[in-house]
């Protein structure tokens, strides 16, 4: 039997029900079949062998890290259009699939989109947000809102709906802290007036775990318009509170209006 040097991230316990597809998908696994083997599960109408697919496309575009290129690359336009039609299918596995996440399907072409994904995809990714289908739907969710909030600019800025849909989740003290800071650094680079005033809402709540990284992307990339609130933040600290993070925030900011001064 061959070495299984990479399956999916999601599949693992799912079979596409079709012997072909399913020897297949071991033989890509394994590295014995390449392009050709790829292409058979993502044009397959087995909703296991395309979120198989769009799993390695994003592990070998996660690796183009480390130099390299992505054996899938010329496919990306139909990689792109399987994962957003993915996006409208009913979630699979189904609710009452007993023993595995909810639409595993969607969090598959929810990690394509955060690869491959532009504004356009706003709408589907905030609809994904919203529908609690499960933490790895939620977090691939994540994933793809950065892609299409970071594909903005003043002409054309964030999409108000996901904006407000992340802010939601920051702000949701029902929610696990973790999750609150995922959604938070789903804005990270983005720049944009309404993302720098959630932040600075953000980073005068009392989570020191939400309020470090509003100040860090604060003094990062809206210095100009909040710097009243980064300083009003910081000097509440006391000195006792003043642990290694924050004294991180502290020498950040200090060099960032070094900078600022010597730019003016």
């Amino acid at each position: 039997m061959s070495e299984v040097k990479f399956d999916s991230h999601y599949w693992a316990e799912y079979t596409t029900q079709d012997r072909r597809l399913d020897e297949v998908r071991a033989r890509l696994a394994s590295g014995a079949v390449g392009v050709d083997g790829f292409l058979a599960l993502l044009r397959s109408d087995s909703v296991v062998a395309v979120g198989v697919a769009l799993d390695h496309y994003r592990h070998e575009q996660s690796l183009t890290r480390f130099g390299g290129s992505n054996p899938y690359e010329e496919f990306e336009e139909t990689v792109l259009e399987v994962a957003r039609r993915s996006l409208t299918m009913p979630p699979y596995p189904p609710e009452d699939f007993e023993g595995g996440d909810m639409g595993l399907n969607h969090a598959s072409a929810l990690r394509v989109l955060g690869d491959l994904g532009d504004s356009s995809d706003a709408s589907a990714i905030s609809a994904m947000l919203r529908t609690g289908e499960s933490s790895e739907v939620f977090s691939a969710a994540l994933w793809a809102a950065r892609a299409a909030l970071l594909d903005s600019d003043e002409a054309d800025p964030p999409d108000a709906e996901l904006v407000r849909d992340i802010e939601g989740v920051v702000f949701d003290e029902d929610r696990g802290m973790k999750d609150r800071v995922d959604a938070l650094m789903a804005f990270n680079h983005v720049q944009d007036r309404s993302v720098g005033e959630i932040l600075a809402r953000v980073a005068r709540l009392p989570h020191p775990e939400l309020e470090v990284e509003a100040l860090a992307l604060l003094i990062g990339y809206y210095l100009d318009t909040h710097l009243a609130t980064v300083e009003e933040v910081i000097d509440s600290w006391k000195p006792e509170d003043v642990d290694g993070v924050r004294q991180q925030i502290v020498r950040g900011f200090d060099a960032a209006k070094r900078r600022r001064a010597m730019g003016q």
